[in-house]
């Protein structure tokens, strides 16, 4: 919380968007890390800065970390959770080499600390009602745990490759599209020349106009060029990997969720069933898949947050409560299946009855004009996306080797959970 109002009160964030963007200074960037720095300093305790595993629906998301994406999965599953554990969407500079330090080089981090500025401003509102909570990543302050957890992974990725579809899909192929609108006009000019030789002088001008009116469009880009500023760092995140994810799953009380299909395989490829008991909870898992779930899209982050406080949809929440406390609880597998027909019995009620809310909460999006993130108004049909939750619950949890040791190893607890449950995937129609 102490972060969100440092973001606000140093970039000002009562004047408009556009006047907090181009009036950011240096001295404002190298103010807010100096504060991040100051408030997780490498000696921290990891044990303190997560929250401690309750009997709450909590969820880590483990998808891609940016405002355009990130945000939008936050309103919509936290409509379906009671709390999201977050991983800070920024560096700390404790842990930055000086030759890359904001504290240093604060001109360098302007184009990341603007995308950071406003992602911190859209969740205000989730943090301020306890609904999202922003962690670091312990790798910070435990550089042994770091390490342990690449290593880990890098075994387990031996031999696999990124697939072009996993490329051609991450906000960072987009961004760094957009970067390039912020080349000089000569430079742009030159090179649409060069790629199209016979192009008239008009159609040259008319490229160059279509630039500048798609960067001024553009939320996260300033009005000055790259030839005017120094070299721009760019970070691309997906909270962590998949076993640090782990780690913080088990140190929290929390079950992954992801709307990113690589994860969701990598999270499905840690899967620790038993062959006799493997199929219990299927008669659940594809009831599930069957469904067409609603979700808000392209609105306001205090429409959103508003929604939540107002404790619609708890009735699934509560279901879904109930079933993670179950599957938390390592039921007998004598009993399992018998418990995965009746939660699934119960799925259609609670899904009959979580449908009849989304018509309240249709009405009120046209009450309220539906507010988008950049202020213009949509149509209601437009503010709700539809498409699957993926759950899956493994019989014998999903376990990455070595993640429960350095659970057991770090947090020197007497009980904690030696395998994840339970996993989410956000699998919408229309991306």
């Amino acid at each position: 919380m102490a972060l969100v109002e440092a973001n606000a009160e140093i970039f000002g964030l009562q004047r408009p968007w556009e006047r907090v963007r181009e009036e950011m200074t240096d001295a404002q960037i190298r103010e807010f890390y100096a504060f991040v720095a100051d408030l997780w300093p490498v000696g921290s305790d990891p044990k303190e800065i997560m929250p401690s595993p309750d009997s709450s629906l909590r969820a880590l998301y483990l998808g891609e970390n940016e405002p355009e994406l990130m945000l939008q999965n936050v309103f919509r599953f936290c409509l379906y959770a009671d709390q999201i554990v977050v991983v800070n969407p920024f560096d700390n500079p404790n842990v930055v080499a000086e030759k890359f330090n904001p504290l240093y080089h604060p001109g360098e981090w302007r184009l990341q600390t603007i995308r950071l500025v406003f992602h911190l401003a859209l969740l205000a509102p989730w943090v301020e009602a306890g609904l999202v909570v922003l962690v670091p990543d312990p790798g910070d302050f435990d550089r042994e745990l770091r390490v342990k957890t690449w290593d880990l992974a890098k075994e387990r990725l031996k031999g696999r490759t990124p697939s072009k579809g996993d490329i051609e899909s991450s906000v960072m192929r987009h961004r760094a599209k957009q970067t390039l609108l912020l080349s000089p006009q000569r430079y742009l000019e030159s090179k649409a020349r060069e790629i199209f030789p016979h192009m008239s002088e008009q159609e040259v001008h008319k490229v160059l106009e279509d630039v500048e009116r798609e960067r001024e469009r553009d939320l996260f880009l300033p009005k000055s060029t790259l030839d005017r500023m120094p070299g721009q760092m760019m970070a691309a995140r997906t909270g962590a990997n998949l076993e640090m994810g782990m780690y913080m799953c088990q140190a929290t009380g929390a079950f992954p969720y992801t709307n990113l299909k690589f994860r969701w395989e990598e999270i499905l490829g840690a899967r620790n069933d038993l062959s006799s008991t493997a199929q219990l909870w299927s008669p659940l898992t594809n009831a599930f898949q069957q469904l067409k779930f609603r979700f808000l899209d392209k609105v306001d982050s205090q429409f959103a947050c508003s929604v939540r406080r107002d404790g619609r949809l708890e009735g699934f929440r509560s279901y879904l409560r109930k079933l993670w406390t179950t599957v938390d609880g390592e039921p007998d597998a004598s009993k399992a299946e018998g418990l995965a027909r009746d939660f699934r019995d119960e799925l259609t009620q609670a899904f009959n009855e979580a449908k009849a809310e989304w018509a309240t909460i249709d009405r009120d999006l046209l009450k309220w004009g539906v507010p988008t993130l950049t202020s213009a108004s949509v149509s209601a049909a437009s503010a709700i996306a539809t498409g699957n939750l993926s759950l899956d619950i493994a019989a014998a949890g999903f376990v990455v080797g070595g993640v429960a040791e350095l659970v057991q190893s770090r947090l020197k607890r007497r009980a904690f959970r030696q395998k994840v449950p339970m996993s989410i995937f956000v699998d919408l129609d229309n991306k």
